[in-house]
Formats: structure tokens, sequence, C-alpha cells
């Protein structure tokens, strides 16, 4: 597995959250292109640091603040690093609790993120870059 690829996506899991905006833009290419998933209400792809960075902070205005958690990460050669990121949110104003679990098949470009792209669930995340459980 490429350790420095699997610490940058560590890095940016932690920066976003703990809301450290310029730690989290000096890991992505200024190009960065993020892919939401498909079950996501935006299904285009948002393009640029700031574009990108804005995106995720509207995601997550739903839910109380908390940590993300990288608990998988899977090697893919010439292509990056499926990540799975998880997180137990709760609704700011319906305090309904729900599993954050997809997986995120992070691409690079001289050391820095330059692409995410979100998968409902494993299988589809492997399916789409043609590995198989």
């Amino acid at each position: 597995m490429s350790q420095e690829n699997v610490e940058i996506v560590q890095a940016g899991v932690a920066a976003f959250s703990e809301r450290e905006r310029d730690r989290w833009l000096a890991l992505c290419d200024p190009a960065i292109e993020c892919v939401p998933g498909s079950d996501w209400p935006e299904n285009t792809t948002i393009s640029g640091r700031e574009a990108v960075w804005d995106f995720f902070l509207q995601s997550d205005e739903p839910w109380e603040p908390g940590a993300y958690e990288l608990a998988e990460a899977i090697d893919v050669p010439g292509l990056g690093v499926l990540a799975n990121l998880v997180r137990d949110i709760r609704g700011r104003d319906s305090g309904a609790t729900v599993r954050y679990d997809y997986w995120a098949l992070y691409r690079f470009r001289a050391g820095l993120m330059c692409r995410v792209e979100f998968f409902m669930t494993r299988r589809d995340a492997l399916k789409a870059v043609g590995l198989q459980e």
C-alpha cells in the first residue's frame, strides 16, 4: 500500500473533521474534483479546492459536529486509495441518528489529492476500480 497516500487521506479526514480549512486545502491539488455518491442530492462534479471544501461543509451542515473515521484503506495500484469513511451522526434539528458509512476513491497528482469519488458500498467501490471482494 502506498503509505504516503494513505497518510494524506488520513490527514485530510482529520483536517476536515477539525475544520482546519488551510490544512485541508494544502493537501489538495488546486483543480481537485469531487464526484458525490449516487444517493446524494448534489450529483454533479464539483471542481476546485474552495468549491470542494464548501461542498463538504454544506453536506455536513445538517449534522451535529463530529469526527469522521478512516475505518479501512485499500491501495489500488495506479489509481489511488479506496477509503471507508464512517461516523455516527445526529441531525441538528431532528435529533435523528444515522450511520455515515461511505467509500471514496482518492486519486493523487504530485502528492496531492486531485479527485475524490464517493460510493455507497464497498462492493460498488471495488467494482468501480475493477476489484472483487
